[in-house]
């Protein structure tokens, strides 16, 4: 999502070096050395065979393994039992588990939960035992909803189990009064992915937003050793020079590694 700005999908006033899925994987690899993405649904253009053909060829391509899907179900919310609500986002991520499989992603992640957590269990249950038929792990993310709160995130985790589930830490997605820091040793143990998110950077491109550094101490403490998916994220969509961004969290995420 950090070039967002770049794909007409997410900015229709965009101009200039348009982004698509396709280009992605060389864009990645060439830029920043980078050889394991992570798709965002808003930016398909299809769910189509051969659109995802394509897609993976160009990953194939460029020797790039996609490591997630990021699902959202606009309009459906699979921890809302109303008129069966949760039923429709939870076909709907089913699809996405599809595409993931057909592009080889080693994991989709989930949508927002934000009625009934006993709901949202229910479903995640009946997602991750399809995600594993297609040999997926299924993601839950603190995504300002009811998995920001840690407790939350925490029992979904523990029912829900480690058997093709786990659980996605956003740096940035938790409200306040909630502690991020604390939430993110909380949740450590059970994560499977990382959204090494940012926001508000000063002029000379140092990030000001909180402390990341702190962020992936944090989890390499923690033990885990997964992939950061680098991530910048704030209202709207700020003029920035989006690649020295990813320049800085990389050099970040580097230097605070175990």
């Amino acid at each position: 999502v950090t070039f967002r700005t770049r794909f007409l999908s997410t900015n229709p006033d965009a101009v200039g070096d348009i982004l698509t899925l396709e280009k992605i994987p060389e864009f990645f690899r060439d830029r920043f050395g980078i050889y394991q993405p992570e798709f965002w649904s808003e930016h398909f253009e299809s769910r189509s065979p051969s659109y995802l053909k394509d897609l993976k060829a160009a990953l194939d391509k460029n020797q790039c393994s996609l490591i997630n899907i990021q699902a959202d179900t606009p309009g459906k919310d699979m921890s809302n039992p109303e008129k069966g609500n949760s039923a429709l986002a939870v076909q709907d991520i089913k699809e996405w588990i599809d595409v993931g499989a057909a592009l080889g992603s080693k994991m989709v992640r989930g949508s927002f939960m934000q009625h009934s957590l006993e709901e949202g269990i229910k479903s995640t249950k009946e997602l991750v035992k399809y995600a594993k038929s297609k040999g997926i792990t299924l993601l839950s993310e603190n995504h300002y909803d009811l998995m920001s709160v840690p407790e939350n995130h925490l029992r979904v985790a523990q029912e829900v189990g480690k058997d093709y589930f786990g659980l996605l830490a956003d740096f940035g997605n938790y409200p306040e009064p909630i502690d991020m820091f604390e939430a993110l040793e909380m949740i450590s143990p059970y994560v499977r992915l990382v959204s090494a998110k940012t926001h508000g950077y000063d002029e000379n491109y140092e990030h000001i937003g909180f402390d990341f550094d702190r962020c992936v101490r944090i989890m390499e403490e923690g033990g885990f050793k997964g992939i950061y998916s680098l991530e910048q994220w704030e209202n709207g969509l700020p003029d920035y020079d989006y690649e020295k961004i990813v320049d800085w969290m990389i050099e970040h995420v580097k230097a605070n590694l175990s």
